[in-house]
Formats: C-alpha cells, sequence, structure tokens
C-alpha cells in the first residue's frame, strides 16, 4: 500500500499528512476533520458536508482512490465546505491550456517508453528468427545446430548484460529470447530426413532437456524476470515426460491426458514448491518447551523480502509453464477426435479456471485463467466443426452466449460485493471434484480399463 504525502489546507489549520493511496476519499476525509479544529465535523451539516479540492478548484470524487486521480507526493489539497464557490482559474494562453488538457490524458513519449518498446519488440523479432529455420528443408542437422548456437549466444550475452552492465531486465529479454531457439535446436538436431510434421516423442524430449537446461542456466545466470525461466523449466519438466512416455506402446491421447493430468493434479502444491525453491525462511515451530522460550535471530528484512520476490517469480513462471503445456495437450486431444478426450479437455479448463481463485495476485491468476478460458474456446470450436447439423451448431451458439452472458453479470455483481461464503465453498468442492475427475478420465485414454479387461478375460 502506497502513501501520498501531501499538505490539507482547512478553514482553520494546515496539515501535513501521509493519506494512503488505495482508499477511497470519502473514507480518508472522516479522518481529516478529526484534524481539522473543534466542531469540524459538526459544522458540515450547516453546509452539506465537506469535500476535498486541489489549488485548481477540481473536486476529488469520493468514490475513487488517491492514486486513480492522480493525486502525488507535495500536492496541497483544500479541505472545504461543499457548497463553497470555486471560482475556475484564469487563463491567457490558450495553446498551453490545449497542452495542459492533453497532458491529463497520458504522458509523451520519453526515453521510459522507448526503452520499454524495445524490449517488447526485440523479442518478437527473435521469435521471427523460429519460422525461418521451420521453413528449412531437411536435413534438419544444420538448422537444429543453428538454433542451438543462437540460443547459446542469446543465453551468454544476456546474462553478461545482467552480470557485468548491470541490465537485468536486458538481460532478460536476450536470455529469454533463446529458450525458443533452444528447444527448436533440440527438435531439430537428431530428426532423420523426413518432413516436419513426421518428427515424434524422441525429438520432442531432446527438445525439451534443451529447454530445461537453457532455463536453468537463465535463471541461475540472469536474476530477474525468473517467471520466464521458471516457466522454461516447468514446460522442460512435461515435456520430458511426454517425451519419455513416447518409447511405450501409450497412444499419443493417453500422452497428451497424462502429461495435463500431471500438470494440473500437482497445483496444489507448486506453491510450498516455490518456496523451497526460493529459500523463503519460515519461523521454526518449538519441539520443546525450551524452544518456546528461545529468541533465534531474525533474519533481515531485505533478505526476506528477496526470497519473497524469488518465490513469487518461480511460482508465477511455473502456473505460465503448466498453461503452457496444458493447452498443448488440450489440441491434441480435439485432434484425436475422441469423446472422453473432449470430456477431459472440458473438465481440465473447469479445473484450471476454479484453482485460479486461489491465486490473489493477478500475474499469477491471469495465466490460469487465460489457460481454462482458451481450452474451453477451443472445445467449443471443435464442436462447431464435428456438429452433423446446424442445429447443433445453433444451440452451441446458444450455450456459448449462455455462458458469455453469466460471465459478464457474475463480473458486475461481484466487482461490487465479493461472493458468499457458501458459494467459496461449493467453489471449492467443484474444485477438488474436478482434479480427482481427472484420474479415472486419464486411465480411460491411456487404455487402462480395456487392460485390466483382458487381464481378467484371459483368467476366463
Amino acid at each position: 500500500m502506497g502513501l501520498a504525502r501531501v499538505t490539507v489546507s482547512t478553514p482553520k489549520r494546515r496539515i501535513d499528512v501521509a493519506l494512503p493511496e488505495d482508499i477511497p476519499v470519502a473514507e480518508l476525509v472522516p479522518n481529516l476533520l478529526r484534524h481539522a479544529g473543534e466542531n469540524a465535523a459538526d459544522e458540515g451539516e450547516l453546509h452539506g458536508g465537506w469535500v476535498l479540492r486541489r489549488s485548481t478548484g477540481a473536486l476529488l470524487v469520493p468514490t475513487r482512490n488517491l492514486a486513480a486521480q492522480g493525486v502525488r507526493d507535495g500536492e496541497v489539497l483544500h479541505l472545504v465546505p461543499r457548497r463553497t464557490e470555486w471560482p475556475e482559474l484564469e487563463y491567457d494562453d490558450v495553446v498551453e491550456t490545449i497542452a495542459s488538457g492533453a497532458r491529463r490524458y497520458g504522458r509523451s513519449w520519453g526515453a521510459a517508453a522507448t526503452r520499454r518498446c524495445a524490449m517488447a519488440v526485440s523479442p518478437a523479432i527473435f521469435l521471427l528468427g523460429t519460422t525461418l529455420v521451420l521453413f528449412s528443408d531437411p536435413p534438419w542437422l544444420v538448422p537444429g545446430i543453428v538454433s542451438i548456437g543462437l540460443a547459446l549466444v542469446l543465453t551468454i550475452v544476456g546474462i553478461a548484460l545482467a552480470r557485468a552492465m548491470s541490465d537485468a531486465v536486458a538481460g532478460a529479454v536476450l536470455a529469454g529470447s533463446g529458450l525458443p531457439f533452444a528447444f527448436l535446436g533440440g527438435f531439430l538436431v537428431a530428426a532423420p530426413e523426413v518432413r516436419l510434421t513426421a518428427l515424434g516423442l524422441p525429438h520432442l524430449l531432446l527438445g525439451s532437456v534443451l529447454l530445461l537446461v537453457f532455463g536453468v542456466i537463465g535463471y541461475v545466470g540472469v536474476g530477474a524476470f525468473s517467471r520466464l525461466f521458471a516457466a522454461a523449466v516447468t514446460v522442460g519438466l512435461l515435456g520430458g515426460i511426454a517425451g519419455l512416455l513416447g518409447f511405450s506402446s501409450m497412444p499419443s491421447a493417453g500422452i497428451a491426458a497424462v502429461v495435463l493430468t500431471i500438470g494440473i493434479a500437482l497445483m496444489p502444491g507448486y506453491p510450498l514448491m516455490s518456496l523451497r525453491i526460493g529459500k523463503l525462511p519460515l519461523p521454526a515451530l518449538p519441539q520443546r518447551a525450551e524452544d518456546m522460550l528461545a529468541d533465534p535471530p531474525m533474519p533481515q528484512r531485505s533478505t526476506v523480502y528477496a526470497a519473497v520476490a524469488r518465490s513469487d517469480e518461480v511460482l508465477t513462471g511455473t502456473l505460465l509453464g503448466v498453461s503452457i503445456v496444458a493447452l498443448a495437450s488440450m489440441a491434441a486431444l480435439l485432434l484425436d477426435g475422441a469423446v472422453t478426450g473432449a470430456i477431459l479437455v472440458l473438465v481440465g479448463s473447469v479445473a484450471m479456471l476454479l484453482r485460479a481463485r486461489l491465486f490473489p495476485t493477478p500475474r499469477q491468476r491471469v495465466s490460469l485463467l487465460a489457460g481454462g478460458i482458451v481450452g474451453i474456446a477451443m472445445l467449443a470450436v471443435a464442436g462447431g466443426i464435428v456438429a452433423d447439423s446446424n442445429l447443433m451448431r445453433y444451440l452451441l451458439l446458444i450455450g456459448v452466449a449462455a455462458v458469455g452472458a453469466l460471465v459478464l453479470v457474475a463480473g458486475m455483481l461481484f466487482s461490487k460485493r465479493p461472493p458468499s461464503p457458501y458459494l467459496g465453498r461449493f467453489a471449492d468442492i467443484f474444485d477438488v471434484i474436478a482434479i480427482i475427475a481427472l484420474v479415472p478420465i486419464t486411465c480411460s485414454l491411456v487404455g487402462l480399463y480395456s487392460y485390466i479387461r483382458g487381464v481378467f478375460a484371459s483368467f476366463g
């Protein structure tokens, strides 16, 4: 919570005070009246109450907070009666007034905007290079080596920028841009002279291993935007599991189902894992009576803050990686065309949407929400493609419209007041049910039930 250090001018005195930036103005006025002088609150009944105005006379909206209205440190606010006439400031330069009004709606382009634009555009340009590699013709050895070389160069330069030039953001951008090249290089370097679409899970295994290795190197070497490298490590681990399962006789839909289930089912343990990786100091529980009287030294506040930031980055990246792998698995299940796979996509999407509510920060919640929403969208598109009549498509359209209306109404309602505890409890129950339901559906796609039936039939 930030504080705005302002001066409040009242009819009887001036007050230098630090006000919370995220609390509505209407909730701040009663506290200011206690310091504005005797009987200030009672006097407000005679003239319609008190309001806060800027030096220009602009009224601070009571329902909005200070940060949303652009109140900054050092500003002078005036606590005046509501009915006080505040004349508009006169001006003699219309051009300057136009410029002042334009500045109210946003800052002009500056050096910081140039840097942010460069940091956003350069990864997109590097990513364009991966498509050029994909357009190459077999043999794939040379494109694979070139991709690995580019990944190595980008990672080394990124670490050098972060360590030697103290520009961790630029280093993270470069090292993060090398991650797609690392995966693509591993995917192609050992491929035979066949079409790109003919490559299978063993090549996915090698690509995932290289992505995992470069993700770990970037996480340790750069030290900023660790969520990118944590996501790469997560994708590499789950992709490696899929590649290892490719050596078995399991069908491709079953492999996708197993990877999807593992990624979502382990979601309750990701916060604890991030605490361990981030080395967050936790209070030790007393084991004996003497431990309750002990007063161990506390770690430095800066150390705790750094550990919190590391843990948060690891958790954010892990959830992002799980969402990416989940969407890839859902796409594979829908391309397989089995009804059981479509059911698993629906259950997995619902599980991600329900689990997202347990993560408080937007950067962690958005990845799960995006994964669940895109999964349901892919399911709806697949349903429209395989529908055998326009009637089925119209029914699907009605269902999509109903869900959209429900989301809109829920957003408008719950933005004004939080959901009831009963609704939250129901969401918790359905969350657990959805995660548990992934296991039997996955067993069906893997063919476990058919195998068990065959075993029992052999006894007969």
